[in-house]
């Protein structure tokens, strides 16, 4: 394609005519009538949605024996699959039927690998557990899908969730064991802990008045104690999926937190977690373990300790945040922590493990307000934050900067402008979508439709990724394009 830069507006040759600029926004919306609108210039395009059940892409995710199994290059996130208000106030959770409706779809086209963990909104984790029970003979038979070489393996993967810190502004009680020096100073500091706390049977200690956004690590310790932490937490998971959990992130690293910002403190060893996790009574019950939110210089730790050490598992996926929506310096979960464009577009950035980005559109869904729509988003996390709701209280300032409003607005037009050339009409969504999976260090994206036509529109966006360019991606984030 030939681009060409006007005032920092990075347009298609044949959109330059003004005159079809007031029209272009109805293209994703309204195809026909753009068509119309068009007229004779507009007459030779065909406009269909691009079919979703295309190709899907498989990623190999192998053990140190090289024994691998076939992953979906997109993964079914399921935070939010059933979460009342979501996307509008007064929504409804949806119900057990619509939830299997939404997963059967996806398996049919060729989505085989589920994300899932026992924090996430709406027993989830269960829920996703049985509708599993119900598909292990149906996901062998070809006529299931929409195409018979969709799942290679015809099997069904799940990837969980544990080490994620205790919430102690929801517990209100400190776990039995050690803990940082540097956290207990912080409670001692700010009244919640205090020598007349009280010791309960477990050998907790009962405390009040934890913020929001008060986390204890469950990776901080020994190995003993780590293990015995996170065992706890699968103890939940292998219920809930029947003892059938394929990869096993560690949701958070090792760190402390009180209101959302972390304690500065030394972290556990590597080699102690790896430890931990390669023990008997975790190993026996996982396939391969994973990270979720650990920074670069720790994931790279990980995967050199694992390979000098036979006994040790070796982490085969790593999620951290991406999306076009960068997150300021407050993330929207206490501990996250984001990749960024030119790390993710690096084929040697994290080399050795599969890496997994989440929240692609953002952590939640700007396109589902009225125009003018980012006005709209932003106002309505503002009511939320305000009232207190500790998820918008980091989302609010996360994602809603100036330089956020500015690639909103680029990727509008870019949308429109892309589908004028190439005779599409692909969304807004499955654009941001197809911006995380054409950088070349995305090997999966964990990606969270939750109606069956937005499922299919995300299945849709691998084969618009495939269309987009090096510079395309340059400018979509820093709203300028290379010299040719």
């Amino acid at each position: 394609m030939k681009f060409q830069k006007e005032k920092l507006n990075y347009t298609y040759r044949r959109s330059r005519n003004k005159s079809l600029r007031p029209i272009k926004l109805a293209l994703y919306l309204l195809p026909a009538i753009a068509m119309q609108s068009w007229g004779d210039e507009f007459a030779n395009c065909a406009i269909e949605m691009p079919t979703a059940n295309v190709e899907m892409e498989y990623v190999d995710i192998c053990d140190k024996e090289s024994n691998c199994k076939k992953f979906s290059r997109l993964v079914m996130g399921t935070d939010h699959l059933i979460q009342a208000n979501w996307v509008v106030d007064g929504q409804q959770e949806i119900s057990n039927e619509e939830l299997d409706a939404i997963l059967d779809e996806a398996v049919k086209l060729g989505i085989n690998t589920f994300d899932t963990s026992p924090i996430y909104v709406g027993d989830i984790e269960n829920k996703l557990g049985k509708w599993l029970d119900t598909k292990n003979s149906k996901v062998r038979e070809d006529g299931f899908y929409h195409n018979e070489n969709l799942n290679p393996d015809r099997e069904l993967y799940t990837i969980s969730k544990g080490g994620f810190p205790l919430d102690l502004y929801y517990w209100q009680k400190l776990e039995s064991g050690s803990h940082s020096d540097e956290f207990l100073t912080v409670l001692n500091e700010k009244g919640i802990l205090s020598e007349k706390s009280t010791m309960m049977e477990d050998g907790s200690i009962k405390i009040q008045n934890a913020p929001s956004g008060t986390y204890s690590s469950r990776l901080y310790g020994d190995k003993e104690q780590i293990k015995e932490r996170v065992s706890g937490e699968l103890h939940h998971t292998t219920n809930h999926l029947s003892n059938d959990i394929t990869v096993y992130l560690m949701h958070r690293d090792d760190a402390d937190f009180f209101k959302f910002e972390e304690i500065d403190r030394p972290q556990t060893p590597v080699n102690e977690i790896l430890k931990a996790l390669s023990s008997e009574e975790i190993a026996d019950k996982v396939w391969q373990i994973g990270l979720s939110n650990w920074r670069t210089p720790r994931v790279n730790e990980s995967l050199k300790v694992a390979t000098e050490n036979a006994e040790l598992l070796k982490p085969v996926i790593n999620s951290p945040y991406f999306s076009l929506f960068e997150m300021s310096k407050r993330t929207i979960h206490a501990g996250g922590v984001q990749v960024f464009h030119k790390e993710m577009n690096n084929p040697e950035f994290q080399k050795g493990i599969k890496i997994m980005p989440y929240s692609p559109l953002g952590g939640f869904s700007i396109l589902d307000k009225p125009e003018p729509r980012w006005d709209n988003a932003k106002a309505s996390a503002k009511e939320k934050y305000d009232a207190g709701d500790p998820y918008w209280q980091n989302v609010f300032y996360s994602i809603f900067t100036e330089d956020n409003r500015q690639r909103y607005e680029r990727v509008v037009q870019f949308t429109n402008d892309f589908n004028y050339e190439h005779c599409t009409n692909y969304t807004v969504d499955q654009m941001i979508n197809a911006y995380a999976l054409a950088h070349k260090r995305t090997d999966m994206l964990a990606v969270g439709p939750i109606t069956i036509p937005q499922l299919r529109r995300t299945v849709a966006s691998l084969g618009l990724s495939k269309m987009l360019t090096d510079d395309d991606l340059e400018y979509l984030y820093y709203g300028v394009v290379a010299q040719q």
